[in-house]
């Protein structure tokens, strides 16, 4: 919740329990070794509402990233704004770099990976991978200057940590957001 509360916060201003009026749509996917798209695409729930969806849902074992990236490539990205993936992991599975850059070349987005277990190195390496692609696209002739957020790897090991990996994404969406506003 803290994700959710932080982003409304950081473009638009809005506390928490005011009335969410916001132009990003969540989707969520869990995985473990399958894959669960419990929402998609939602522009009206609060932070408290998509929390509680989530919350419903717990995990079988297993992790297969393949699958849960394939899930994330198909969906159905805007095309006013550049997507971001949040991919939280304990980083225990291994993955081609093809895979990574497939999803990156599909729809030129931020990756932000973060590892909260014992295998941070794929995840390192999946954020590394997206960064070299956003670094070698051409840039979008309809973004503001600038607008751009950079792929990131962190490494959240306890709840704190968690939060603030949590505070600094949604913080990096405020400057980006704040620019394609145009009245």
């Amino acid at each position: 919740m803290v994700f959710w509360t932080s982003t409304r916060a950081a473009v638009t201003g809005q506390a928490q329990g005011a009335p969410a009026n916001r132009r990003d749509a969540y989707s969520v996917i869990l995985f473990d070794h399958t894959t669960s798209t419990v929402l998609a695409n939602d522009f009206k729930s609060t932070p408290e509402d998509l929390l509680n969806t989530v919350s419903r849902y717990g995990t079988g074992g297993g992790t297969d990233f393949e699958l849960a990236l394939d899930a994330a490539k198909a969906q159905h990205w805007s095309t006013e704004r550049t997507p971001v993936v949040i991919f939280l992991s304990d980083g225990e599975c291994s993955l081609p770099d093809a895979k990574v850059q497939d999803l990156c070349r599909a729809k030129s987005l931020s990756l932000h990976t973060v590892s909260f277990g014992t295998g941070p190195e794929v995840l390192r390496r999946m954020a590394r991978l997206a960064l070299d692609i956003q670094a070698s696209a051409p840039a979008d002739p309809n973004a503001p200057v600038g607008s751009r957020i950079d792929s990131s790897f962190s490494e959240a090991l306890d709840s704190v940590r968690l939060a603030t990996t949590f505070l600094s994404i949604a913080e990096s969406l405020r400057k980006p957001r704040g620019a394609l506003m145009q009245g």
